[in-house]
């Protein structure tokens, strides 16, 4: 199997059979293309690789971060989120996102050792969207820095 690669300003041109191009021209984006190609029940592709980039917040858990990237990693601020307590929603501003668009994002690490933290998208509209830490365990706190890796599709 071969991986597929997305890069910004890939396109498709059809023609007599697809052919991958650059430039800003007519034509259905990569990452569409793909994104229908992985629905397939006969689909080929193994793995997908996106262009990703990374950003650390600062001062607080509630002030926002710009990563225009169509995936990524925000490390947040130390948070000391009480049990079954969720914190305010930070903004992450985005250039990939659109209105429809549907963002993933998960605890990838987390450098404490009590409390359990999970995060939650909202508020998704044309060039940004906002996340939620919740601290769902019944008796601990947070303790430590988040990684919340995200997608953008």
């Amino acid at each position: 199997m071969k991986d597929i690669i997305l890069k910004p300003g890939s396109f498709l041109e059809v023609i007599s059979s697809p052919k991958a191009v650059t430039g800003a021209m007519p034509g259905a984006s990569m990452e569409k293309f793909v994104v229908n190609l992985l629905k397939s029940p006969t689909c080929c592709a193994k793995y997908v690789s996106l262009t990703k980039g990374t950003v650390t917040q600062a001062t607080s858990i509630a002030t926002g971060v710009t990563l225009s990237q169509p995936s990524g990693v925000i490390t947040t601020v130390s948070l000391t989120t009480a049990a079954n307590t969720t914190e305010s929603a930070f903004t992450v501003t985005n250039s990939y996102v659109k209105a429809d668009s549907i963002i993933i994002a998960n605890v990838q690490g987390y450098s404490g050792t009590t409390g359990f933290p999970v995060t939650l998208v909202e508020d998704i509209v044309a060039g940004s969207f906002k996340i939620l830490v919740r601290n769902v365990h019944n008796a601990a706190a947070l303790n430590g820095t988040l990684s919340i890796s995200f997608v953008v599709m």
